[in-house]
């Protein structure tokens, strides 16, 4: 079980707000001193923030040093390497120092030092853009502290929640932070940070699928704080499948995030066998992984339904062969491409997502707004949960690993 601090979590909660100001200060102020620069007629703080530009500057100055410190220390002490998102400040430094050498801004004529131009204002925005990204980590990580954990699932009313059923292997992708591109020139660059999410995707999925009914998911085994999002479930790893055979029967809806492994075609296949048609829905990422899930799943629901639920018990509705991907393709942007539902008949149907891309953002959040348009009918048309007789167990040897 997961060991969360209520404390810790109020704190970090918190302490986000001050870190994402002090951020946000930092980038504005670097995007005026840049514009004094470029066009100082355009400039709005040119008489008031002189005198503090070199106090903030030397307070970029110190949180680039803890970041690289930070860096390090998770490199060398916890065994972390660092990802890509760890030099993407690096990255917006040399960007905007490159963009201001190739257009001229330094050199005589300046109205302020060179100094300024070429090092303190890529600095500045940098290490904006790097306290704007950890103050949206600190309150996540805060929110996990605070996640309601589900001690046992007889807590749980039939029919007042919504059970996410994923790969574990998703998680990370799908609990993290959206991120800019920077694909913008100039010190403005970090300013699209401001238009970023701070809740996560399965936060945002969580989010749409209130109306329905809140989310809960299973937990992993042996995870240290729980992800945010759905409320977990804590299950041991050898003998889960009854509580979520149970959990499934219980549910208003069931959600599956297609993807890869054996548990999840298990409980795709046992979501056919026990549920009410339009009590499933499938989340698909992308062409390949839905179209392998596809074929593993045509796999399974070929097989007799005697073997799935014992003789002379019949599936409530006609295993369906998934239909394939469409042709067409939304915008790469979005991390969830769209859902398969099915109607009364237990005929399936795939849905396309759409986007509301903001130029220069990678929209992992982009779940709420999409679920919401494109769903919206679908989930409204839901009925209420009502008891389903339930089908003797499936055989034990169609066990899986993961949830």
């Amino acid at each position: 079980m997961p060991r969360q601090s209520a404390v810790r979590g109020r704190f970090l909660t918190i302490g986000a707000w001050p870190t994402g100001a002090v951020g946000a200060a930092m980038a504005l102020l670097a995007v005026n001193h840049w514009q004094e620069t470029r066009l100082p007629d355009g400039a709005s703080l040119t008489d008031t923030h002189r005198e503090w530009w070199y106090l903030v500057a030397a307070l970029a100055g110190a949180v680039a040093a803890g970041a690289v410190l930070v860096v390090v220390h998770r490199a060398l002490v916890l065994r972390r390497p660092p990802t890509g998102k760890a030099f993407v400040p690096v990255r917006l430094f040399l960007a905007i120092a490159a963009f201001n050498a190739v257009n001229g801004s330094w050199g005589d004529g300046l109205s302020v030092p060179w100094w300024d131009v070429d090092l303190l204002i890529p600095l500045t925005s940098a290490s904006g853009y790097t306290l704007l990204s950890g103050a949206r980590q600190l309150a996540v990580h805060g929110r996990r502290h605070l996640s309601e954990i589900i001690r046992s699932a007889e807590d749980l009313q039939s029919g007042s929640y919504s059970l996410y059923l994923r790969s574990f292997e998703d998680d990370l992708p799908r609990t993290t932070l959206e991120q800019t591109e920077h694909r913008a020139p100039g010190p403005g660059a970090v300013l699209p940070d401001f238009h970023l999410s701070g809740l996560t995707e399965e936060e945002q999925l969580a989010e749409a699928l209130k109306p329905v009914a809140p989310m809960v998911a299973v937990g992993r085994p042996g995870e240290r704080l729980p992800l945010v999002g759905a409320r977990r479930l804590y299950l041991p790893i050898d003998d889960w499948q009854d509580t979520v055979r149970d959990l499934m029967l219980r549910a208003r809806l069931v959600v599956i995030a297609v993807g890869p492994g054996a548990g999840l075609q298990w409980e795709f296949s046992e979501a056919v066998r026990l549920l009410p048609a339009r009590r499933l829905l499938l989340l698909v990422p992308g062409r390949e992984t839905y179209e392998q899930f596809r074929a593993a799943a045509g796999t399974a629901l070929s097989e007799p339904v005697g073997s799935l639920a014992g003789d002379g018990v019949r599936a409530p509705w006609p295993p369906p062969a998934l239909p394939p991907y469409p042709g067409a393709e939304p915008a790469d942007n979005l991390s969830l491409k769209g859902a398969v539902h099915f109607d009364d008949g237990g005929r399936p149907h795939f849905l396309f997502f759409g986007s509301d891309r903001i130029q220069g953002t990678r929209h992992r959040d982009r779940v709420l707004g999409p679920v919401r348009r494109k769903l919206g009918p679908v989930l409204e048309r839901l009925p209420l949960w009502e008891p389903w007789d339930r089908p003797e167990e499936s055989s034990p040897g169609r066990r899986g690993h993961g949830v």
